[in-house]
């Protein structure tokens, strides 16, 4: 694509926000040039060249969006999605891209034969894909009587979040904290807020941690455990996102590490499970009866699917002793 503007070995500096950004697109046009970089504060300078220093001017960013506007949705939303990346780099990829369609018109998010519509494309993808898992895979837990979660994203994508849960919790009070990035989105009262956040607390309270292991339980019942696989599981639910999930986490048994499992008196490590064995048996090794002497039940979380279970394991002493 060829462009009226030259390519200078500048790199443009601003001050993080949208509407600098704008501003740097109107200095592009002011000066008939494409820099060689446009940095926020958090990427700093990334090459060897000279910097220039781009002040947010309302009216110049004002001027800028309003000519967005006429391009069309589609190409607003992308440069608006698109922002929301964290990728180094997509700054210039996306003024290239407005210079694109203020040349060509709305057409110019089509031309995804264009290396800038291309790569902007992918900027705007990247982000909605996130956008759209972490709808399915947020928990929200109750805490001082609102509705609060914690999210690790790796882009900017609270204000994807806001319409979805905004419109289908209208009368909750609820808080998303992005601990990525040390903001949060605060609906109350029918107002929205974003918040600049160090940490959040997560609740104590006794009903809702009675609710979350019901919710483990619950996810464990429909476990099949002889056709558990954990590749695909990571691949539907990609392990990034399992810290935010209560159901993925290590108290899944809802004992403390280092204690005992309160039905079978098996001990949690660590990280992973010890195991006892049947006396005078080695792991692995089968029983006078045929039995696998490792235990191999899945019904206490401790075990690994596919084997049958050992003499002692509780869930087979459980039936056995059950009356009849």
């Amino acid at each position: 694509m060829s462009y009226e503007a030259h390519v200078t070995d500048t790199a443009y500096c601003y001050d993080g926000s949208f509407a600098g950004f704008l501003c740097c697109v109107f200095e592009s046009y002011a000066r008939k040039e494409i820099p060689a970089e446009v940095c926020p504060p958090e990427e700093g300078q990334l090459n060897f060249f000279g910097t220039r220093q781009i002040f947010t001017d309302e009216q110049h960013a004002r001027r800028v969006a309003a000519g967005l506007d006429r391009l069309g949705r589609e190409v607003k939303d992308r440069v608006t999605t698109g922002f929301l990346c964290t990728d180094p780099g997509k700054d210039l990829t996306l003024l290239r891209f407005v210079r694109l369609c203020f040349a060509q018109g709305p057409r110019a998010a089509q031309m995804l034969g264009d290396p800038d519509a291309a790569a902007a494309f992918a900027l705007e993808r990247v982000v909605d894909n996130e956008a759209c898992r972490l709808i399915e895979f947020i928990r929200f837990e109750e805490r001082d009587g609102m509705l609060g979660a914690v999210i690790h994203p790796k882009h900017r994508i609270l204000p994807l979040l806001r319409g979805h849960f905004c419109s289908r919790l209208p009368d909750e009070s609820f808080l998303i904290y992005d601990a990525a990035h040390g903001t949060a989105l605060l609906h109350r009262d029918g107002q929205v807020r974003y918040l600049a956040m160090e940490r959040y607390i997560p609740g104590t309270d006794e009903t809702e941690l009675d609710w979350q292991r019901m919710w483990k339980r619950f996810f464990k019942a429909l476990t099949i455990e002889q056709r558990r696989d954990e590749k695909a599981q990571m691949s539907h639910v990609p392990k990034r996102f399992w810290q935010d999930m209560c159901e993925m986490q290590a108290d899944l048994l809802g004992f403390p590490r280092g204690g005992s499992c309160p039905q079978s008196g098996l001990r949690r490590g660590g990280l992973g499970v010890t195991h006892s064995h049947t006396p005078g048996s080695r792991p692995g090794t089968r029983s006078a009866s045929g039995a696998d002497a490792r235990c191999r039940h899945r019904s206490c979380g401790l075990c690994r699917p596919g084997r049958t279970p050992w003499r002692g394991c509780h869930r087979r002493r459980a039936s056995a002793d059950a009356p009849d």
